[in-house]
Formats: structure tokens, sequence, C-alpha cells
């Protein structure tokens, strides 16, 4: 099979070929530098204010499902990412001189002053009219919006101008910017794996599985790349240079996601958008803690096997991971969750391995779950503290009191890696629920934690958090009638 040397991808309905240093750039770069399009802003140069949006449609690599553009943050999505996808700007919405419907609204709602963070808003919208086919209600366009910042209008006149579309009188923007020819061009090039040499590294994109681990032996120290998204902000920042890169988007089985009786799967590349949308109905706890983990265009990017691999104390889906029995798929065998964090950042990998797929098991009906996560702000920050609880519970025959069967704790932030409290797992098992054994608990998980300082907290700060979210699982649990189908 030849391999190609180049990125192929579709920006407004025109084909695009990159190759050499320039396709180690993020997109944001290139599009205002390279092609003059400046339309798309760069402010954080993080993905957390939203005036890069742009929209992104990949047509999947046989995923059966319709082309559908969805928001992502240009400012930390690297050009190699955009391999084999239709990309659309702001610049291109308007036709004629006329304004695009998003736009429009945006001027008679007065949705704009200073203007730079109006093109995010624009795009972000209409992520939102692609992927509804109904009128939204407020808190739905707001939630939409939790990844753009505004510092000067205010978001009611901006809520207001999406309030006032009319979702059936948008047509889709595949209509307009993608042509079979485009289709068929980017299909033939989703084929061919790609060797490209930059100024700061080798990027690669294999087409096979088994080729990922080939590539590793030859290049141990290339990073593997599912979105990017913590590593578009390192080099943005200067905290790290590109080095060589394995890109992993050109593999199919990677986007694979499904359910088997209780158990979820899913790939490396599926992204948290599309986990939220399988769980929102057996694990809706899940779900809505994806809900506040990141912003619709981190979620369009990012992937629940990445968040894994970044092995981050304070990677917001571990705590889940731990207590609904994570495995990760490595290679020919699979490693609970429970076994692969080693130390900070440090996994339970060999030379060569890489995760290629996650599941985890959903909740019993005798099984109560909750997720908590303390930080700055409710949307799109990182925790200071999080935490999962699933207690395993029967009626006592004496009182009808909770008795728990079996206890499962796990904390992020609170040590060098997310941490299970098996210590109190232990203790907790076959004791009734109530006040004294609430406070006996607490002394365990004081011995058990060894939080530090830092920028988000202080150690004490996060003991008391610690604390907090166990009362405030048990006390959900003493006062609701949620154990009421429990039998004792």
């Amino acid at each position: 099979m030849s391999t190609r040397s180049f990125l192929r991808f579709s920006l407004n309905g025109s084909l695009q070929e990159v190759s050499g240093s320039e396709a180690s750039m993020m997109l944001a770069d290139w599009l205002r530098t390279r092609l003059y399009l400046t339309g798309t802003k760069i402010v954080c140069a993080e993905g957390d204010c939203g005036a890069c949006t742009v929209l992104r449609a990949f047509p999947g690599l046989g995923r059966a499902r319709d082309l559908r553009f969805e928001p992502i943050n240009a400012c930390i999505t690297m050009l190699a990412q955009i391999d084999g996808s239709h990309l659309v700007t702001v610049d291109a919405l308007s036709q004629d001189k006329v304004l695009a419907p998003v736009q429009e609204a945006m001027v008679q709602a007065k949705g704009s002053q200073c203007g730079y963070c109006t093109p995010g808003f624009v795009m972000a919208l209409c992520g939102l009219f692609e992927s509804c086919s109904t009128k939204p209600d407020e808190q739905t366009v707001k939630n939409h919006l939790t990844g753009n910042l505004c510092r000067c209008t205010g978001y009611t006149p901006i809520v207001a101008a999406a309030m006032s579309l009319d979702p059936k009188a948008l047509p889709p923007l595949a209509e307009r910017f993608v042509t079979r020819a485009l289709a068929k061009a980017l299909k033939e090039s989703l084929a061919q794996p790609i060797a490209i040499t930059t100024d700061q590294g080798k990027i690669f994109a294999p087409v096979k599985i088994a080729d990922v681990s080939t590539l590793l032996k030859k290049y141990p120290k290339a990073m593997i790349l599912a979105s990017g998204t913590d590593l578009g902000v390192q080099i943005n920042k200067g905290k790290r240079a590109l080095g060589d890169v394995i890109s992993l988007h050109l593999i199919p089985e990677l986007y694979e996601s499904g359910q088997k009786g209780a158990v979820y799967q899913f790939g490396a590349k599926v992204n948290l958008e599309e986990v939220r949308r399988r769980c929102d109905k057996g694990i809706p706890e899940f779900s809505s803690l994806l809900n506040v983990f990141a912003s619709p265009q981190i979620k369009h990017s990012a992937t629940l096997v990445g968040n894994i691999a970044n092995a981050s104390p304070i990677g917001d889906t571990l705590p889940f991971l731990l207590v609904v029995d994570g495995r990760v798929a490595v290679a020919k065998k699979e490693i609970p969750l429970t076994e692969l964090f080693q130390g900070y950042r440090k996994m339970a990998l060999k030379s060569g391995e890489w995760i290629r797929a996650v599941s985890f098991r959903a909740p019993q009906k005798t099984e109560v779950l909750r997720l908590y996560k303390a930080a700055t702000r409710k949307d799109l920050d990182i925790s200071t503290v999080s935490a999962a609880f699933l207690f395993d519970f029967k009626k006592s025959r004496k009182d009808n009191r909770p008795v728990i069967q079996s206890a499962r704790v796990a904390f992020g932030g609170v040590a060098a890696i997310p941490l299970r409290i098996k210590r109190l797992e232990d203790w907790l098992k076959d004791k009734v629920l109530d006040a004294s054994v609430v406070e006996a608990a607490h002394k365990i998980l004081q011995e058990e934690i060894e939080p530090l300082s830092d920028l988000r907290g202080s150690a004490a700060y996060r003991r008391i958090l610690v604390q907090g979210f166990f009362q405030q699982y048990c006390d959900e649990i003493m006062q609701s009638q949620e154990l009421s189908h429990v039998h004792s």
C-alpha cells in the first residue's frame, strides 16, 4: 500500500493538500497566516474561550451516521487531525454579501460589541442548529455556548439571537459545502497511511492497528495522538515540542462503540460527546458529569481513552471508571484500571503498548452511583477534587435501614494517581449506613489520602472536599427513596 506525504481535507468546499512542516501547525494559525482567513480568532490558545471555533464533519471510515458538522477549537487542533475532514469557517458563511441566518440574527439581536468573540459564537450556534431538528429551548442554547466567552456584550442578546431562529429554515451545511467529488477524494485518501517529515518531527498515520505497535518500536518516544486537546495546549504555551507523532485517525476499528448487556465499550477515537449520548439512558449520572466535563468544542474532539492515557491524577472520568470495573484493551490483553496507574502519569504499559479501547459496566439495580466534582467554575474547568461512589445495598431485616453489601470509593486529586480507597471499602462491607458509620468512615478516609497543595487548592482544602463529598453521598442515600425497590 502506497504511503502519502500530505494531508488532504476540504475547506469551505475546496480541496486542500498540506505537506512538510505546515502539517505540524495548529489549524487556527494555518488559517490565519497561510490562507489569511482571519475570521477565526485566536485569544486564549487553550481551547477555553471559543473565539477560534470552526465546524468539522468527518466521514467516519464506514460509521453509519449522517454527515454532520460539529464545532471544534481550531487553536489546539493540529492540521494532522483534520486530515480527511470537511471544514467550514466563519469566512464562508455569507453568500453574495448576504449574511447567513445565524449572522443576521446576531445583528438584529445586537449580539456583538467589540466583535472579537462573535465569529466563535456564530460558529457554535451553527453547530447547534446542525444537531437539532426542532427549536431548542433556552437552556439547550446556553449549554451549547458553554465553550464561548464574551466579556462586553453579555449573553442575553446572544441567546435571544439563537432563540429567534427556526431550525427548519436552516439547511444542513453539507448541502452547500460537501460535493460528491470532494467526498470521493477524501474517501480515497483515508485508505492511505501517512508519513510526513516536519521541522518538529515526523507525523505518521497508519491504517491498521498492528502498524501502531510497529511504529512505536521504531520510534519509542513518539506521541500517540487521539485528539490532542491537552497536547495542543502544551505546544501553544511552549511547554513541549511536538516531536514524533502517531495519529490514530485512519484506523476504522478505533471509532467503534457499543453495548453488550450492561457492558459499554469505546474505541480510542470515540469522542466524549458520543460517549455522553450512548450513556445518557443507561448511566445518566456519568452522562451528566460529561455535560460539565468540557465545552461542546472539546467534547467533539477529546476521547475517553485519551483522558485515561493522559494518566492525570485529576482526570475527571477516572474515579468513575475505577468504580465500574473499567478495563483498557492493550495488545491482546485487558488491564483493570485499578492496576493501570503505577505512579504520577505512569501506567503499567510496556514499550510498544498503547490503549486501543476501554470498557466498563452500568450499575446494577441495587447499586447507587454518584459522581462529584469541585472546580473553580462549574463548566469547562480542571478538577480540584473529583469523587465516585458506588454502593450495593440491601435493607436491614430488623428496621429496613440500608445495609452496605459492597462499597466502591474513588477520588481524583488526592494522591499521585486516581485512587480507590480499598481499606474503607472493606471496612464498610455489611455495615448499616447511619451517622456513626459515616463519622468513623471519615477518619479512615483522611488516613488513606495524601493530597498536595497547588494553585487549585491547598491540601487542607482537598481534605475538606473529600469529607464533604462522602457526607453528601451518604446523606442523599439516607434521606432519599432511591432504595425503595431494594429487598432485605
